[in-house]
């Protein structure tokens, strides 16, 4: 009993360990990608993590280890630095939503949080670009019957808990700003 103890807790302290790890890799990498949009908080956190350097084999490892339990999923989970906004691609026929693949509720749940996750790198023309068009793509395979999409962004802004008890609304707007025909 004692045995099986020591090792339940040295895999829940490699746990802890690997998910530090890859949340602190993952936070440093924002550096280059998404720092103009952080917070001061977030921005000290990423400037003092700097100095922390993991060997290369560890971090081999450890990425390993995440990807086969699904820890890898970052530091957004448990974010303090949670973006006040969400942009969100909406496709649709005749002004009904078309349904995203998916065909379980976990892959439609997985594409809805893809949105989530490149949040404000949606508001890039470019890069915007290239996800619709390569998810109409595909939408219009699953989808035959149809043969006209209207792409729509719809992008909330969240208040923060101060001006949401002066009576602040979470504001919304959708534009539609592509039109595309099957052919």
């Amino acid at each position: 009993m004692k045995t099986l103890k020591i090792l339940l807790i040295s895999v829940l302290l490699f746990h802890v360990f690997s998910s530090v790890i890859i949340n602190i890799q993952i936070i440093k990498t924002w550096k280059n990608s998404t720092y103009s949009s952080l917070n001061i908080y977030g921005k000290n956190i990423i400037n003092y993590l700097g100095y922390f350097n993991i060997p290369e084999f560890i971090q081999i490892a450890m990425r390993n280890y995440s990807y086969y339990t699904g820890i890898e999923r970052g530091y957004e989970y448990y974010s303090p630095n949670a973006s006040n906004k969400q942009t969100k691609i909406i496709f649709k026929d005749n002004n009904n939503p078309v349904d995203l693949p998916g065909r379980t509720f976990e892959s439609k749940f997985k594409i809805n949080s893809v949105f989530t996750i490149l949040g404000g790198q949606l508001e890039n023309d470019g890069f915007r670009n290239k996800v619709i068009q390569s998810m109409s793509v595909r939408l219009f395979t699953l989808h035959p019957n149809v043969n006209h999409m209207d792409v729509a962004i719809m992008k909330k802004e969240f208040p923060s808990l101060d001006e949401i008890q002066m009576g602040k609304p979470i504001r919304i707007e959708e534009s539609t700003v592509y039109n595309i025909n099957k052919n």
